[in-house]
């Protein structure tokens, strides 16, 4: 094991594949059976650094906390440490030992030589500071929102339980809307309804009205005929037998008219049902079509909520395989970062 400054933190990466699995993915990757000679463990050097980042949102009511533990490669001369193209692991903190894995003694542990700017404790605290830095610039909560609802899925609930929430609201506001259109529509068709039984009394006076008349009429008409063949027939008889038609025909009249007025505002009401039902369908519609209607809001952490327990030089186990024929492979034995769904 290399030499390192006594201030240098350091931690060994576990070892999460045999050396027998190794020699199947290796002869996996190649398409080839191997004639293995000798398989090592060789640790080389990285960067781990282990941080918290807090998310904060309290118009949503988030409170969420997330832990990383990052890998990246060690700086080399001036260029610093990438932390853009740090791999996150499937590791907590915890999970780092403090010393290597146990192998025969033909198999090492061997090491590869550690690079000058990774061996200062000085640099490992300026490499602290950038990776502060690279968090709270590059860190960020997803939430899935629907805006017209104002509702979050919050972190760790199911898609299933957000939409049934949201199904929940939807129906909430859809009701909500329904009953003031129908208390607006109701008060115009309670208007006109109340006109109408107004009318349909109208009608039956109109028309108990136009049977009297007709009444009348007839007699008059009978009066008519015995005076003429009495020989009684007279002008006034006369005049009072039209003024009776003409009221008669003023009866059925007011009836057709009162009729066609009834019809209208049979007609109107309609109408406003009609309305009433669309407007009502459209509002339904609307929330269904809003569920749909799912949006990204992201949540940035704030400086003091992101925290980096450790930085420390980190040894990265894997098998070095050489075969008979002198070819050599070597396969990662760390537990990878697993692989994000496409």
């Amino acid at each position: 094991q290399p030499a390192l400054d006594p201030s240098v933190a350091q931690v060994f990466l576990p070892v999460d594949l045999s050396e027998q699995a190794a020699v199947r993915q290796a002869a996996q990757e190649t398409g080839r059976a191997l004639d293995v000679e000798t398989v090592q463990l060789l640790y080389e050097a990285g960067i781990v650094g282990a941080a918290s980042v807090r998310y904060v949102d309290r118009k949503r009511k988030v409170d969420e906390q997330t832990e990383k533990v990052l890998l990246a490669p060690p700086p080399e001369g001036r260029r610093g440490t990438d932390w853009e193209s740090a791999q996150e692991l499937p590791l907590k903190p915890n999970d780092l030992a403090s010393g290597p894995e146990r192998v025969g003694a033909e198999q090492g542990p061997f090491f590869a030589p550690v690079p000058e700017a990774a061996n200062s404790a000085r640099e490992l605290k300026s490499i602290g500071k950038d990776l502060s830095d690279w968090l709270y610039y590059n860190s960020r909560l997803p939430l899935t929102v629907q805006p017209e609802l104002g509702i979050a899925q919050m972190p760790g609930e199911t898609l299933r339980a957000f939409k049934i929430r949201l199904q929940h609201a939807a129906r909430e506001r859809r009701d909500e809307e329904v009953d003031k259109l129908e208390r607006k529509y109701e008060k115009q068709i309670d208007r006109l309804r109340d006109k109408l039984r107004r009318q349909e009394r109208e009608l039956a006076a109109d028309e108990a009205e136009y049977e009297a008349r007709k009444r009348e009429e007839m007699l008059g008409i009978g009066e008519s005929v015995v005076g003429f063949f009495l020989g009684r027939r007279s002008t006034r008889a006369i005049s009072r037998a039209a003024t009776k038609r003409r009221m008669t025909t003023k009866a059925k009249m007011d009836i057709e008219e009162t009729k066609e007025e009834i019809e209208d505002l049979k007609a109107e009401i309609a109408e406003l049902e009609t309305e009433l039902k669309e407007a009502t369908e459209e509002i339904t519609n609307r929330w269904v079509e809003a569920l749909e209607n799912l949006t990204t809001e992201e949540i940035a952490p704030r400086r003091t909520d992101v925290n980096v327990h450790l930085v420390a030089l980190a040894w990265l186990p894997s098998w070095y395989i050489t075969t008979t024929d002198g070819r050599t492979y070597t396969v990662p034995a760390w537990p990878q970062p697993e692989e994000e769904e496409a």
